[in-house]
């Protein structure tokens, strides 16, 4: 049930005060920047996908060098694909890229509290304890409502985009 912190190395500090502030609210999570294995492993696509398979959440941070990485729409594209909760947090002022505006967004520490907030919630009543099982279309589209769920709650919760 870790999140999964995607992020352009640029934004490592941002990346790594996210992980800490869930780590500070019990909350598991995956980044690169602190995965030893990941600095050494040959095959760097598999060992990041392997990573996002155990991740039931994605946050995406999203800044003005962002536009220049592959591995963060790579990474939000294996996400979708795999019906996983989805945020991105902006560093910076910016309008971000289409594909990004369907999920909630977060700018400022007060809004991944309600992340955090709404992962709990969902936590508290399963709702996402059996993911990593798919082999069923039921358990498949029960991660998908889930994940809608869970994308309108946490939008709901962050209010209308300024």
């Amino acid at each position: 049930m870790p999140v999964f912190i995607s992020h352009r190395h640029t934004d490592s500090i941002k990346a790594a005060n996210i992980s800490r502030q869930l780590q500070i609210a019990g909350i598991q999570n995956y980044l690169d920047v602190l995965d030893p294995d990941a600095q050494k492993v040959d095959d760097i696509t598999s060992h990041i996908t392997e990573k996002m398979k155990i991740c039931t959440h994605i946050i995406a941070v999203v800044s003005r060098e962002t536009a220049l990485s592959w591995w963060v729409p790579f990474e939000i594209g294996e996400a979708t694909i795999t019906n996983r909760r989805i945020a991105s947090y902006r560093t910076s002022i910016l309008r971000l890229p289409e594909y990004l505006e369907m999920w909630p967004q977060m700018s400022e520490l007060s809004h991944l509290d309600l992340f955090i907030n709404e992962y709990l919630s969902q936590k508290q009543h399963g709702l996402f304890e059996s993911s990593g099982s798919r082999s069923s279309t039921a358990s498949i589209n029960d991660e998908a409502r889930m994940a809608r769920e869970f994308h309108s709650n946490l939008k709901a919760r962050l209010g209308p985009r300024p």
